[in-house]
């Protein structure tokens, strides 16, 4: 995986849309987009990250299909649009409230098509048997293509679409949410909310202030065993 922030993704890109619709990426993206890159058949986190997006999406504090879209990928260039629009009746059935479906699209292509979006993005993959070796992450991309955001892991949460979307839609790049998170804050599961993390971060500052004190103890030190001339 290389992380492409500030990059374009390749508008270019040629997909057929859940209705067998030929589209270009450029199309497609015209609003905060989170791009999920996954091939159909995966048994295994594919699955579960399509599954969560159906269980925090209508938690995300922002109008789907105006304010932001889920754009799902396959990067498995054997599926078809038929495929795509059997996943995403799925997947809309499976959440708790009528999602529209301009919300959350789902496309198919072709190898070279396919190779030239995910090269854009940064995201590496290799076909292995008839399942594919992949990184685990999703993308927010701004409504001129601009990725700024990666989130890494099976289960991303409610807070992190909605701060990378709402970032995308002002064309800020920032470092990867999960990594900046992980260190200044913690999730509570009771609240679904993130804590600011302040033991840790005070905890931090000193470490960075005892580090300070010792350099300039030493540099005294130094100063002081200096010979006279």
């Amino acid at each position: 995986m290389t992380e492409k922030l500030g990059g374009y993704i390749a508008a270019e890109a040629a997909f057929r849309d859940e209705t067998g619709r030929p589209v270009t990426i450029g199309q497609i993206i015209d609003k905060p987009t989170i791009v999920v890159p996954i091939y159909f058949s995966c048994p295994n986190v594919c699955a579960i990250i399509q599954s969560s997006l159906t269980q925090v999406l209508p938690d995300v504090a922002l109008t789907p299909g105006v304010d932001f879209q889920v754009v799902s990928v396959s990067f498995d260039e054997t599926d078809t649009p038929e495929l795509a629009a059997n996943q995403r009746r799925n997947y809309l059935a499976a959440m708790d409230f009528k999602y529209p479906e301009s919300g959350w699209r789902f496309l198919t292509g072709d190898e070279k098509n396919i190779r030239l979006l995910t090269d854009s993005l940064g995201f590496g993959f290799r076909r292995s048997g008839r399942d594919f070796l992949h990184p685990v992450v999703v993308m927010a991309v701004s409504p001129k293509g601009k990725v700024v955001r990666y989130l890494y892991g099976t289960k991303p949460l409610a807070f992190d679409l909605t701060m990378a979307a709402t970032e995308a839609g002002k064309e800020q790049i920032g470092l990867s949410v999960k990594r900046v998170l992980a260190y200044c804050f913690s999730y509570d599961p009771a609240g679904k909310r993130y804590a600011f993390n302040f033991m840790k971060i005070t905890a931090t500052g000193i470490l960075f202030i005892l580090g300070v004190l010792l350099v300039s103890l030493l540099l005294a030190g130094r100063k002081k065993r200096r010979p006279r001339n």
